[in-house]
């Protein structure tokens, strides 16, 4: 970078006379205009403000008058409160908001210090466009420092959380102290009502999971929390993402899963199918949460994506999907050719949705009471179980729910 010529040169000395001033102005635009701020808006922040101003004004008039980037000092200094800040949790969008007030002040006063002269406006015009040479290297020092402190931090919180997911199901109901202390130093909070979700994601047509997916996921589920990330309890253990989540409440476990699963279609990554367990507080009721997500996890189908124990699970679910899996060689050769179509399947599940009405079905499926009928009909030709008798019936369906989850389809 080249030095500029005496011209600008005495804007410059102008506009160091002037830089205390700028400074308030930059603090106090600060403090007033970025949203991200919040409630640490204070006359300690805009003090910290208007003495950081005042550095990086001296830095910059440093860099123009020998032609040369903001040093390794500066930038040191830049990356180093980034990290602060984004321990801090203030968003990289109010920091970034800042830096671009404080280029639009800087700027409007060059361009004061210019005055109408053609001239002075042209040396002003350099001047303005050194300005946003050095506010580019220094924005992307503070951010480039930002997301990997972010992204480190977020890394050691998922290994802790994970740790304690395995030390909470070995410790059973009786976590004892030091665990609960662990819990809440990564974000369990033991007043609150939390369950615990297991969800995993699958692929149309069976292709496989994409790498990355679960994580993709996870950070859906994270974001559709209410949480800021570094609070969501989110984490991937065995390829299955676990979280936990309120209990009830605008974020509850359903409507978060509800806004992660949305998310996950738009986006053409699959389906998001989930457990949802029991409600409890503290950290010794984790663990018989996390199980009965896992049994829910068992009963989601494409059908119904998100199951919640024990409110979603039958007990003649629980006992096909519970018993051994011998149970699929079980089914006769004729049934299983029979419920390998779409149509039978949809036609039975029907016929139980409505209520064994022959009426409601048909209406059901827009078909005539007649076609029904026949298909009907045709499915004790092909099976040798009438439908129509609640004990085939019956034998039927538990083929059916066997068959699906040997094969991995919905019935």
């Amino acid at each position: 970078m080249r030095r500029v010529d005496a011209r600008a040169l005495r804007l410059l000395a102008g506009f160091e006379a002037r830089a205390d001033e700028i400074a308030e102005e930059i603090a106090a635009a600060s403090v007033a205009e970025v949203p991200g701020f919040g409630s640490a808006r204070s006359a300690a922040l805009h003090d910290e403000i208007r003495t950081l101003a005042r550095r990086h004004l001296d830095a910059f008039l440093h860099a123009v008058r020998t032609g040369g980037p903001p040093s390794p000092e500066v930038l040191a200094a830049v990356r180093e409160r980034a990290v602060d800040r984004a321990r801090e949790m203030v968003p990289l969008a109010a920091l970034l908001h800042s830096y671009l007030i404080a280029q639009r002040v800087i700027s409007a006063a060059i361009a004061a210090e210019a005055g109408p002269d053609a001239r002075s406006r042209g040396a002003a015009l350099e001047l303005t466009a050194r300005t946003f040479d050095y506010n580019i290297a220094t924005t992307a020092a503070m951010a480039d420092a930002y997301v990997e402190a972010v992204q480190g931090d977020l890394a050691e919180l998922e290994a802790g959380r994970r740790e304690l997911v395995d030390a909470l199901l070995r410790a059973g109901s009786q976590p004892g102290p030091e665990l609960t202390r662990r819990a809440i130093g990564l974000g369990l909070d033991p007043t609150h009502s939390h369950v615990v979700v297991l969800a995993v994601i699958d692929r149309p047509d069976s292709d496989p999971v994409e790498a990355g997916s679960q994580r993709w996921v996870a950070e859906a589920m994270a974001q559709a929390s209410g949480r800021p990330r570094r609070n969501a309890f989110v984490v991937i253990r065995n390829r299955v993402v676990i979280a936990v989540l309120d209990a009830n409440g605008r974020h509850d476990a359903r409507a978060v899963l509800d806004r992660a699963g949305a998310a996950v279609r738009q986006a053409g990554r699959g389906l998001l199918r989930a457990g949802i367990g029991t409600p409890f507080t503290g950290t010794g009721g984790f663990g018989a949460s996390y199980h009965e997500a896992r049994r829910a996890l068992r009963h989601s189908t494409a059908s119904k994506p998100v199951v919640a124990s024990p409110h979603d699970v039958g007990i003649f679910d629980e006992l096909l999907a519970t018993s051994d899996e011998a149970l699929a060689e079980l089914v006769p050769d004729a049934i299983r050719r029979a419920l390998a179509d779409p149509v039978v399947r949809a036609t039975l599940h029907a016929f139980v949705e409505a209520d064994l009405s022959v009426a409601a079905t048909a209406s059901a499926m827009s078909l005539h009471p007649n076609s029904l009928r026949y298909r009907l009909g045709r499915i004790t030709e092909l099976t040798g179980r009438d439908p129509r008798k609640i004990t085939d019936l019956l034998e039927l369906i538990a083929a059916a729910q066997v068959l699906t989850r040997q094969n991995g389809h919905d019935a």
